[in-house]
């Protein structure tokens, strides 16, 4: 799927004469009969309908029907009416309408579905994809933005990600429509806004279940097979047994990990014995391709960098078994940790909401990560406002990350030791000048941010992977990414998203009666036995890019710095967690330059 969104206006006929052909290949108009949605898309993947004063398209994955899309249209005047259309259908999809000569574009809020915009010939464009703004245009990378890249675990903090690579092109602020009049002028429109935390575990395991129960009907519904990844995790092996029994046939994809640590085969194995209808396949240990598997040649989608250069290869490889057994949509649990697994921070929003309540996750926290009186006090000390927490964070970007319980807004923001000052200068200027805009979270209490947050770096690598999936006929889901899942989950009391008992308590009681065996499992497999199987055997080729570099020919990273991470002795794998940012950054900029003659 990939398409553009003009304006009511002259110019639009002229910009769909410049499109690409490939892009052009289908066209709806608006009423005027200019130009409205130009691209290509699978027709399952998109509902359309209009009225005398509107019409509307909603491309992706949702169960709603044309004629109910329809029915609902009769009372729109404006395209502030379709609120209410956008905040209540499930699935993952973007919302286009033409109201009255204006427009409204719209994906969904963990960007996993996400509009780009622009000026092109002096009226505002809406894309799919931020390079198809850029084709436009004729405007390059913006290489002061790429040292904001080269941050981890996830890039650009709020707001700098609203600005892509892309010169002139910008993300759509989540929670927000773009409203593009018939002039051509623009602006954007909060429509949104999260819960409160306020439903029960009770209440709330119900408001998840029927979310992700709609979530996956949407899927089924447009399928004959669906296949699903099961690993033997909670995540996964939920969606798998929701879209068990539905109207596509199930296909279901293990691959099997290697090392004693790992255990998800024998979680897998537990719960395949009740799935019989199902085809199983697994992908034996040392049948697939190691991590890191070859990487020069990866064709990478040219929006902008994304940390999926590890698990590429596995990814394809399911991928194709999947579209081996016949199957055009692949469900992924990407995201369910990121819903249910709470972190130190939803501990710290208890702690001020009810101190009482928090007192015993409080001790356990701080028996488990080994504090002190002292750390533990600083740990539940109040989190500055966001625009002060930001500004804070440029002043710490080289100083050493406490992995596993930092409390903020969001994880904080660290360059990697091989950045260069030029680099990490950059970085900072750009993230204070951010934090004198005194920029707003998206939620009031820093738990339900963080929680947008971390399922909006997860819809970035949601449209990553779409890209590849789309190489092999099939269309990747992730049901946990949905904004009504999203919402469902963030409604929850941060009191009954903690337990000491269960791992992630809200989605063990949300799938109790569905899924057996692993609700209750307190295990979560460890991967570094591949991870460095994968580094053995790759580590040349790695060096080999970090060496002739494209990033150190901007000089923004030192190649000599990384060397000793790549040939050293590691006692874990959390080192390369800025690697795998900056290879994802050195990737896309060889592809880049490589596709269209930027560098």
């Amino acid at each position: 799927m990939e398409f553009v969104v003009l304006p009511d206006n002259p110019e639009s006929e002229r910009i769909r004469d410049i499109l690409p052909s490939a892009l052009g290949a289908k066209v709806l108009t608006h009423r005027s009969g200019r130009p409205w949605l130009v691209g290509h898309w699978p027709e399952s993947d998109i509902v359309r309908a209009e009225s005398a004063h509107a019409r509307v398209a909603v491309l992706g994955t949702t169960d709603i029907t044309e004629a109910a899309l329809a029915a609902r249209l009769r009372h729109v005047r404006s395209v502030r009416d379709l609120d209410t259309l956008a905040g209540s259908i499930p699935g993952s999809f973007h919302l286009i309408g033409s109201v009255y000569g204006r427009v409204r574009a719209q994906g969904s809020i963990s960007t996993a579905r996400q509009i780009f915009y622009g000026t092109v010939m002096g009226v505002t464009v809406a894309a799919e994809r931020p390079q198809t703004l850029a084709g436009l245009t004729g405007s390059g990378i913006d290489e002061e933005r790429l040292a904001l890249h080269l941050l981890n675990p996830f890039g650009s903090p709020w707001p700098l990600n609203e600005t892509t690579l892309w010169k002139g092109v910008r993300a759509l602020r989540p929670g927000h429509y773009l409203e593009i009049s018939a002039d051509g002028g623009d602006r954007l429109v909060s429509w949104w806004a999260p819960p409160e935390p306020e439903t029960s575990l009770a209440g709330g395991a119900i408001l998840v279940r029927d979310a992700l129960e709609a979530a996956v009907a949407a899927r089924s519904s447009r399928a004959q097979v669906i296949s699903a990844d099961f690993s033997g995790g909670m995540d996964s092996t939920s969606l798998s047994f929701l879209a068990a029994g539905k109207s596509a046939d199930l296909v279901t994809v293990h691959y099997e990990g290697s090392g004693t640590l790992n255990d998800d085969k024998l979680w897998a194995d537990r719960c395949r014995s009740e799935l019989p209808d199902a085809r199983h396949l697994t992908v034996e240990r040392g049948t697939g391709p190691a991590l890191y598997s070859p990487l020069s040649t990866a064709r990478l989608d040219l929006e902008g960098p994304a940390p999926l250069a590890r698990p590429r290869a596995r990814i394809e490889h399911v991928l194709r078994l999947a579209a081996g057994a016949g199957a055009t949509r692949h469900l992924q649990g990407t995201g369910g940790d990121e819903l249910f697994f709470a972190t130190t921070t939803c501990l710290h929003s208890l702690s001020r909401q009810n101190p009482r309540r928090s007192l015993r996750h409080i001790r356990a926290a701080a028996s488990r990560y080994r504090w002190n009186l002292a750390t533990t006090v600083r740990q539940f000390s109040p989190i500055k406002p966001y625009p002060r927490w930001l500004a804070q964070n440029a002043e710490r970007l080289t100083g050493q990350r406490v992995w596993g319980y930092e409390t903020g807004w969001e994880v904080g923001l660290r360059m990697p030791p091989w950045a260069t000052e030029e680099a990490v200068r950059t970085a900072r200027k750009l993230i204070r000048e951010a934090a004198a805009e005194q920029p707003q979270p998206f939620a009031t209490l820093p738990a339900q941010h963080e929680m947008i947050r971390a399922i909006q770096a997860n819809g970035w690598i949601v449209r990553g992977l779409s890209r590849i999936a789309e190489q092999f006929g099939v269309l990747l889901e992730a049901p946990y990414t949905d904004d009504r899942v999203l919402e469902s989950a963030l409604s929850i009391r941060f009191e009954d998203r903690i337990s000491t008992s269960h791992m992630k308590p809200v989605l063990a009681a949300a799938m109790r009666g569905i899924v057996p065996h692993v609700l209750d499992r307190q295990t979560k497999a460890d991967g570094s036995t591949d991870f460095y199987e994968g580094l053995r055997r790759h580590r040349q080729e790695l060096w080999g890019l970090i060496e002739d570099s494209h990033l150190a020919r901007l000089g923004l990273i030192d190649p000599q710095a990384i060397r000793p991470l790549l040939f050293g002795e590691h006692a874990d794998a959390r080192p390369f967690m800025p690697f795998d940012a900056t290879l994802g950054v050195e990737l896309w900029l060889r592809s880049t330059s490589a596709r269209e003659g930027v560098l």
